[in-house]
């Protein structure tokens, strides 16, 4: 993940929600450049989709497309993205043309690539798991020795 600016309360919250719940190979980064950034990828070959309410509906979207999609670089933006962005990505995907989270958005268009399976990863690093239940909570710890 590539965040512009620089955070480091948000990385020391992101490397414990991976200490304790997995996937070392997640990491963030901070840019001070995302334009350069955008840049770098499409001539590394990438691909650049930005989640926007006024790009075409992913409904729209063939599952071809979704799914040949590889090497992907996901722009979310929050108000006011500059026009640069939308010239510049290969796809503006909306996942309604209503104003909505971005954090909901990059859920959804997620769910859409990895048809529904990403909810049934377990990274193998975890400490914690959640047990499935229809009340209550139950979260055991995992030793993985």
């Amino acid at each position: 993940m590539f965040i512009e600016g620089e955070d480091p309360k948000l990385l020391d919250s992101v490397n414990k929600v991976k200490e304790l719940w997995g996937g070392r190979d997640f990491k963030v980064e901070f840019t001070k450049s995302p334009k350069e950034l955008v840049r770098s990828w499409k001539e590394k070959g990438g691909k650049v989709v930005h989640l926007t309410m006024y790009g075409i509906n992913i409904s729209s979207i063939s599952r071809e497309l979704i799914e040949g999609l590889d090497n992907l670089l996901i722009i979310v933006g929050a108000e006011k993205v500059e026009g640069w962005y939308y010239k510049e990505a290969d796809y503006n995907v909306a996942i309604g043309n209503q104003p909505h989270s971005e954090v909901a958005a990059l859920a959804i268009f997620l769910d859409r690539v990895y048809k529904g399976e990403e909810i049934n990863v377990l990274f193998e690093d975890s400490k914690l798991l959640v047990i499935p239940q229809e009340a209550g909570k139950k979260v055991i710890r995992v030793d993985r020795r």
